[in-house]
């Protein structure tokens, strides 16, 4: 691996994209030191409505591109295996360039055939089949076969890893009768095992990665997808290299820079001059409408389920009671956060989770902002503010406390002093804290383990397109099991939670799955563990003569592979 200390690239970035592009003919492949995993981090996407317009149509095919395309994003994303990539976008998009899953979400995320070219179900949802293609090679040259299935999902079974881990749980056995068949037997039946794991788990190679003892160790990158990562300084830049023998045939792009750029101005800045083709980033509210105007780039606009929140801790008094939540809610304008920090383009948070474009939002009468409301509720909870400084309290506990919030993203950050100074006629004080992500999410989300507790009053918090995009994973969200309930950063523990999460997990009927996630929206919008403030529009700018194929995927944006694989389109 090409080791440097460079200066920050924003002070150079000219020079380096040129140098960049002069030694683009022949770097090997080769890894770096493994870096410690981060959650399932904060994106921007979101959109109003499951059929939002784009700016820039979806094409329905694609000119090849014949030089490097340039995606910036922002920041390093550590060695991009299963175990040491970064962030859920754009790091797990990334990672799906060179590794491939059994089955894949299409722009629509409807669990496709990829790896696997057929997967049927008993009739009891107990046992999963899976055919795999038989063209199918990891870029060594080797055939990937269904051991080197059975060895992955066992692996990640046995050596944990946040995301890939959990969903695995349900799998008592797993079988390789043949080269091209995988039996997996179920101890339940599992009604999103499509989407979680076998739409989202990454195959990896038996003969590389069997005689790992750690696997954030492990350096090689060898993976069957349409990408070889060629290339990566850390905190600069990788460089991917197309997989010409690809089984789905040869990506449209040959070749994909992605030059590490934190600073948002500096992003968008680079487009505008053509110094990068694109970025990951959907462009900031008040740069929608400049951009729009630039006859040199064009927009991709659509749903988009990175979800905003306020995140109690309720194992923490005085967050532990549901009318203060209640009340807080009741207090929060969501409407002018979106007003005001979004300029109009986002869409009001459900207090019940679900983004109004999903197939299981049901909750259409849910309580609108109301201060008076919000005062009533803590009158009746008996919080009164007796000694006259501006606190509400009872039993002693007054109605303040800490908000973290990451220093590095202005709308989270603005989010927070304008929820803070909304919430000071309720009676309830809030000092914003905003320091590092990395200290933010040491307090909240320990070590990415929710079993290992946490210390922070509230936080603004944001969880990825995925976790919305897979309906089921809300029971994760408050589920008191921690190897259930694995991302309830708030603690929030409530029975009738716990058993419909229970129920719902090993229900295969479809109407039945829908009406356990009515019960459960309803009881989150009731409770309140965390207060979902607004899901942002998904504004995706890039240069179409350097390429045109983006293809928009519902709630995640247009960095993956559906956007240079001419089999993956509509």
């Amino acid at each position: 691996m090409v080791r440097s200390r460079m200066r920050p690239l924003w002070r150079l970035l000219p020079l380096f994209l040129a140098l960049v592009l002069v030694a683009c003919g022949g770097a090997p492949q080769t890894g770096a030191p493994p870096a410690a995993p981060s959650p399932a981090a904060p994106e921007p996407t979101s959109a109003p409505a499951a059929d939002a317009p784009t700016v820039a149509p979806e094409p329905t095919s694609a000119a090849p591109a014949t030089e490097p395309l340039r995606v910036a994003i922002v920041g390093d994303e550590g060695t991009l295996t299963p175990y040491t990539y970064q962030t859920g976008y754009p790091g797990w998009n990334m990672l799906n360039l060179v590794y491939d899953t059994l089955l894949i979400l299409d722009a629509d995320n409807l669990p496709q055939p990829w790896l696997a070219e057929r997967h049927t179900i008993s009739d009891d949802g107990l046992i999963h089949t899976l055919t795999l293609r038989d063209d199918v090679t990891w870029h060594d040259g080797r055939p990937l076969t269904s051991a080197d299935v059975k060895f992955s999902y066992e692996f990640y079974k046995a050596n944990r890893q946040s995301r890939w881990t959990p969903p695995m749980g349900v799998i008592t056995t797993i079988e390789a009768p043949d080269a091209t068949t995988v039996v997996m037997t179920l101890a339940s039946p599992s009604p999103a095992f499509a989407l979680q794991p076998l739409a989202d788990v990454p195959i990896i190679p038996q003969h590389i990665w069997e005689g790992a003892t750690d696997p954030k160790a492990v350096e090689s990158t060898v993976g069957s997808g349409p990408y070889q990562l060629a290339e990566y300084v850390p905190e600069q830049f990788y460089r991917f290299t197309a997989n010409a023998s690809y089984f789905a045939g040869a990506p449209s792009v040959p070749e994909i820079i992605t030059p590490m750029i934190s600073e948002p101005n500096t992003i968008f800045a680079a487009l505008r001059s053509g110094e990068i083709d694109a970025t990951v980033r959907s462009l900031p509210p008040e740069l929608v409408s400049d951009f729009e105007g630039n006859a040199e780039l064009a927009l991709q606009k659509g749903p988009g389920y990175a979800t905003n929140l306020l995140q109690f801790n309720t194992e923490r008094a005085p967050w532990d009671k549901a009318a203060v939540r209640q009340a807080i809610s009741r207090a929060i304008n969501r409407q002018q956060l979106i007003d005001t920090i979004l300029l109009g383009q986002g869409t009001v948070g459900n207090p019940g989770w679900f983004h109004p474009a999903s197939p299981v939002y049901q909750l259409t009468d849910a309580p609108a902002f109301d201060l008076a409301a919000a005062q009533a509720i803590l009158d009746e909870a008996g919080y009164a503010d007796g000694d006259g400084d501006g606190v509400r309290e009872a039993d002693g506990t007054p109605l303040s406390g800490e908000l973290l919030v990451y220093a590095n993203n202005p709308i989270r950050l603005r989010s927070a002093e304008l929820i803070a100074a909304g919430l000071e006629p309720l009676g309830v004080r809030l000092k914003v804290t905003a320091i590092d992500p990395d200290s933010v999410d040491a307090k909240v989300w320990p070590e990415f383990d929710v079993a290992k507790g946490r210390d922070f009053d509230l936080a603004m918090w944001n969880w990825s397109a995925p976790v919305q995009i897979n309906p089921l994973r809300a029971v994760g969200l408050v589920h008191s099991d921690p190897t259930i309930g694995t991302l309830n950063i708030g603690g929030f523990k409530n029975a009738e939670a716990d058993r419909i999460g229970d129920a719902w997990r090993v229900t295969v009927d479809e109407a039945e799955q829908r009406a356990l996630a009515g019960e459960l929206e309803a009881l989150i919008a009731a409770e309140l563990p965390f207060v979902t403030l607004f899901y942002e529009d998904g504004n995706y700018a890039f240069r179409p003569t350097a390429y045109d194929g983006w293809i928009y995927q519902k709630g995640q944006g247009t960095f993956s592979k559906l956007s240079f694989l001419s089999a993956l389109r509509p």
